[in-house]
């Protein structure tokens, strides 16, 4: 018997450039969890709540260059875990309410923290 992969039944939206989100995709599928992607903030909250998204990553902003702060709002208010896996991090601001996880990390770090938010939602 094989153990579950530690992300299975775990829900994720991916919102960030084409190429960081198939990175992140790649290795939260690898991990278990089913990821969609997504472009602009407003797409973002919409698969959230269709799906009833365990845990949202984004960019501080989106492809049209908004601030991804409501995405972070609609998120916390739904009780989803939060990753901003960018170069930066805000000091103010609701997008405060998210992990930072900095770019120059692997994927693989991103998964690392989904899989702990996965522990603390089961404690």
């Amino acid at each position: 018997m094989f153990p579950a992969p530690p992300l299975e039944g775990f829900i994720v939206v991916v919102q960030h450039k084409p190429d960081v989100a198939r990175r992140l995709e790649s290795a939260l599928s690898h991990s278990g969890a089913t990821a969609f992607t997504a472009r602009s903030g407003a797409e973002t909250i919409e698969i959230m709540n269709r799906y009833q998204a365990h845990l949202v990553v984004v960019d501080t902003h989106d492809a049209d260059g908004l601030f991804n702060e409501q995405v972070v709002f609609a998120a916390f208010h739904r009780g989803s875990g939060r990753i901003c896996y960018s170069e930066t991090f805000p000091e103010n601001g609701l997008i405060t309410w998210a992990r930072w996880v900095d770019i120059k990390e692997p994927a693989a770090a991103v998964v690392e923290q989904a899989i702990e938010w996965r522990r603390r939602m089961k404690d």
